[in-house]
């Protein structure tokens, strides 16, 4: 039998250990001192390039802490790991954070979503825990813990998102009573389907007058200019000749050679301020149903559908990953432009019947 080093046996067991800076490190039992050897192997590589850790004893925090340094800052969007670091240092670490994890046993996990449900509504509450889920995934994957314990929970029911979708005419109503800045924030929502980030985030050099088209390069999100949401939010967009006239009624008076909508201190206005500030408040002055402000890109999609524009075309302008989330999102709405195409159909046989007995 080969001799192994970093390996002590015990009754039928085998125990890996290293010595690193003054300390000891031992592994599990192992069955065979192979399996000991390439544990202590492994562990010793890991500490001397400073990414071990320490299975039995690193806790629910602290693996997060090591998620956001080590995964999230590296892999996401800054504006993600802001919002996921916001959401695991407000309410996930103060209720789970001082469990160890491999303590952490799918009990405590419920017993956290039920608490989270009792002041945040089950939406918020099944974003945070999937986004507890991805975390313990990760754990899983750098083999920090066997197996993820939220798995075992059901996450909360969320009620099906119900869209405020403006009628053509309450559109208009907005567009004419507005100021020149909020008409073309609107407008852009609105007449060319554009999310709030990419909005803020336009420079006058992404829209194109001649060729009537809008490049869509970058967001302004959580205070920071960064990349679109998905690749698929990068395009370059054809904008109707209203949705012209008010852009460049609105670069006349914009001040800004940069900027779209300048803000202060050479960045754009704040998407959330300008929201909260103005948008609630001409729903209010119009006496228009409470809305969000991405309602306006469903009301964009929804006109579309209504003018009978193919699905595959509206999934193009509307900027979704796949055809199937078009249908999705918009399935109600897809019946009228059903019957549109079959009343058409009906009218086109009727048509060629008329010509076809006219002959005969």
């Amino acid at each position: 039998m080969p001799k192994y080093r970093g390996v002590l046996k015990r009754r039928r067991l085998y125990y890996g250990y290293v010595d690193y800076k003054n300390r000891r490190y031992y592994s599990k039992g192992f069955t065979t001192a192979e399996e000991a050897s390439k544990w202590s192997t492994k562990t010793k590589s890991e500490l001397m390039n400073n990414v071990f850790i320490e299975k039995n004893k690193i806790t629910v925090e602290a693996f997060i802490i090591q998620y956001l340094n080590d995964y999230a800052k590296t892999n996401l969007r800054k504006g993600t790991t802001k919002n996921h670091e916001s959401i695991l240092r407000l309410y996930i670490i103060p209720n789970i954070g001082d469990i160890k994890l491999q303590e952490l046993r799918p009990l405590h996990i419920q017993q956290l979503q039920n608490t989270l449900l009792k002041s945040k509504s089950p939406y918020y509450v099944f974003n945070m825990m999937r986004l507890l889920r991805q975390v313990l995934n990760t754990a899983v994957k750098w083999d920090v813990i066997p197996h993820n314990p939220s798995l075992k929970i059901d996450l909360p029911r969320v009620p099906k998102k119900e869209y405020t979708i403006l009628t053509p005419e309450q559109l208009i109503q907005i567009l004419n009573s507005v100021s020149k800045r909020d008409k073309a924030i609107i407008a852009l929502a609105s007449l060319a389907g554009l999310r709030k980030g990419e909005i803020f985030g336009l420079q006058w050099n992404d829209i194109d007058f001649k060729l009537k088209t809008i490049n869509l390069r970058r967001q302004y999100f959580l205070g920071e200019i960064g990349p679109l949401k998905t690749d698929n939010s990068k395009a370059v967009l054809p904008i109707c000749k209203r949705l012209r006239s008010i852009l460049a009624e609105w670069k006349l008076l914009s001040g800004s050679p940069i900027w779209v909508f300048p803000g202060r201190n050479d960045k754009p206005l704040c998407p959330d301020t300008w929201v909260a500030k103005h948008f609630k408040r001409i729903l209010r002055e119009l006496t228009l149903p409470p809305m969000r402000f991405h309602d306006l890109k469903h009301t964009f999609v929804s006109i579309l559908i209504g003018q009978g524009v193919p699905t595959a075309d509206v999934q193009q302008l509307a900027r979704h990953a796949s055809y199937q989330t078009t249908i999705d999102i918009y399935r109600h709405l897809l019946p009228n432009q059903l019957e549109k195409g079959l009343s058409d159909l009906d009218s086109m046989l009727l048509s060629v019947e008329k010509s076809v007995n006219s002959m005969n």
